[in-house]
C-alpha cells in the first residue's frame, strides 16, 4: 500500500498561506483589487512566492507537497512534469470544477462549462468551441472583430489610467461578445464587476440572487437577439439543459484579464520602444503576417510575465498516484503559474521581456509556460482573445507615440519586475504626424 504524500509542518504551512495562497486570495482571484496589487507589488509578492516554492523543492522534493487547510485538503504542484499531467488528465481523473471555483464562479455564472461536474460538459464544452471557432486559427467573425478594435482605440490620444482604457476596452468586450447595441451597456459590466467582487470570496460571499438574475437576464436579451457579427450570434441555441446565455458571463470576464494583459503591454512597448519595430515592420505588410505573429507573440509574453490567471485549480476526487505516493481523494491540486512562468532556474529569458521566445519554440520545451492553461480545457477562446489584442498592439503601434509615466517606466528598464500593478499604470497615447 502506497504512502501519503508528505505533508508540509506547520511551519511550513503558515509559510505557504503567507508567501503563496494569501497574495493570490488578497489580490482578487476574480476582480483584482487595485490597492492590494499595490501593496503586493510593493512587497514583491512574487519574488517570495517563488523563493517559497524552492525551499519546499529543497525540503520534499518534486511533490506535490499536501497542506491541511479547514475542511480541505490541497496540494502545491511542484514539479513541471505535474503541471503537465494534471492538464493533460483533465476532466478525469483532475477535474476543472474544483470546489474553490464552483464557489467562486458560481456567483455569476452558475452554468458555466468550466465549473460543470455533471455529464453535461462534453456538449457545454462543444457549445463554446462551436460560437468560439476554437480549432480554426482565426473567428468567422474575425473581419469584424478587427473592425471593432480599430474604430474604439481610435479614440485613444490622451492620457489613460487604468480605469479610462477599461472604459476603451469593454466597449470592445460588448460589441465583440454581445454586439453592438451593448456598446455603451456599462450597467451590464458594473452588474457583472459586484458579482465577480463577491465572488473574490468564492463560498464566503454574498448571494446576490436578485442582481445574478438581472445579470443573466440581460445576458439572454443579447443572446435571443444575435447581432450579426458578434460571438452569440455563433451561439448554438441547443438543449435548455445546456444554458447557452449561461456560458457568456465568462467570456466576458476573461476578455477583461485580456485588457489587463493589454495595459501591462503597453507599459513595456512604451518603456522599450525597439520592441515596437517587428510590430510596425508586420503591420505594415500584413501580406508576409496575416496573423499578426509579432504582436501576438508580444500578448502572449505579457501573460507569461505577469499571469492573470493567478492559479490554476484541479480537484480529484478519487486516489491518484504520484511517483509511488498518494494524495487522496478530494485533494484540491493548486497551480501558481508564476513560479513557473518566472523560474529563472529553468527559463534563461525568465525575467526578460522576450516575445522572440513565441515564435522561435523556446515556450514549447518541457518547463510550463500556460497563460491560456493546456489539455482538455485550455481556453476556447485562445484564438479570439489573439486576434483582438494582437490587432490593439498594431494599431495602437502605427498609429500612437507612447508615452508611460515615469515610475512604472523606471519600473521596466531593467529586468521586468515580477509583480506589476497594472491599476498603477498610467500611459499617454499621442497621435503621430
Amino acid at each position: 500500500m502506497p504512502n501519503l504524500l508528505p505533508f508540509a509542518s506547520v511551519l511550513d504551512t503558515g509559510r505557504i498561506v503567507r508567501d503563496i495562497l494569501g497574495p493570490v486570495v488578497a489580490q482578487g482571484p476574480i476582480l483584482r483589487r487595485p490597492r492590494i496589487g499595490t501593496l503586493a507589488e510593493r512587497l514583491h509578492a512574487d519574488d517570495r512566492a517563488l523563493r517559497c516554492f524552492r525551499r519546499l523543492r529543497r525540503k520534499y522534493g518534486d511533490g506535490p507537497v499536501l497542506i491541511r487547510l479547514p475542511g480541505r485538503t490541497i496540494a502545491i504542484v511542484l514539479a513541471g512534469d505535474d503541471v503537465h499531467r494534471l492538464l493533460a488528465e483533465t476532466p478525469e481523473p483532475f477535474s476543472a470544477a474544483a470546489g474553490e471555483k464552483i464557489g467562486a464562479l458560481t456567483h455569476f455564472q452558475p452554468h458555466a462549462v468550466l465549473i460543470t461536474t455533471s455529464a453535461l460538459r462534453p456538449a457545454r464544452r462543444e457549445l463554446n468551441e462551436h460560437a468560439l471557432d476554437s480549432h480554426q486559427p482565426v473567428h468567422h467573425h474575425g473581419h469584424r472583430f478587427v473592425e471593432v478594435v480599430r474604430e474604439e482605440f481610435d479614440g485613444l490620444h490622451a492620457t489613460l489610467g487604468w480605469d479610462d482604457f477599461r472604459a476603451h476596452w469593454s466597449r470592445v468586450v460588448r460589441r465583440v461578445v454581445l454586439g453592438d447595441s451593448a456598446r455603451d451597456d456599462v450597467e451590464l459590466t458594473a452588474r457583472l464587476d459586484r458579482l465577480r467582487a463577491d465572488a473574490n470570496w468564492a463560498q464566503f460571499g454574498p448571494n446576490r440572487d436578485e442582481l445574478r438574475s438581472r445579470f443573466l437576464a440581460a445576458i439572454t436579451q443579447y443572446v435571443e437577439k444575435a447581432e450579426p457579427g458578434s460571438l452569440v450570434a455563433m451561439l448554438d441555441r441547443g438543449p435548455e439543459a445546456l444554458d447557452p446565455a449561461g456560458q457568456v458571463p465568462h467570456w466576458l470576464f476573461a476578455f477583461d484579464a485580456a485588457g489587463i494583459a493589454l495595459w501591462r503591454l503597453f507599459a513595456v512597448l512604451g518603456t522599450h520602444p525597439e520592441q515596437l519595430e517587428p510590430i510596425v515592420a508586420e503591420a505594415l505588410h500584413p501580406e508576409a503576417s496575416p496573423l499578426l505573429a509579432h504582436a501576438g507573440a508580444a500578448v502572449q509574453e505579457s501573460l507569461r510575465l505577469w499571469p492573470t490567471t493567478l492559479v490554476v485549480l484541479r480537484q480529484a476526487h478519487e486516489p491518484t498516484l504520484w511517483r509511488d505516493q498518494v494524495a487522496p481523494a478530494g485533494t484540491e491540486f493548486a497551480i501558481i503559474s508564476s513560479v513557473f512562468h518566472r523560474d529563472d532556474e529553468e527559463l534563461d529569458f525568465a525575467h526578460r521581456f522576450e516575445p522572440g521566445a513565441w515564435l522561435d519554440g523556446r515556450t514549447d520545451g518541457p518547463w510550463p509556460i500556460i497563460p491560456f492553461s493546456d489539455g482538455a480545457a485550455v481556453c476556447p477562446g485562445r484564438n479570439v482573445v489573439l486576434l483582438t489584442t494582437s490587432t490593439a498592439v498594431s494599431h495602437v503601434a502605427t498609429k500612437y507615440d507612447i508615452d508611460v509615466d515615469p515610475t512604472t517606466r523606471a519600473k521596466l528598464t531593467g529586468p521586468m519586475p515580477t509583480t506589476l500593478n497594472h491599476a498603477d499604470i498610467r500611459i499617454g497615447f499621442w497621435p503621430r504626424s
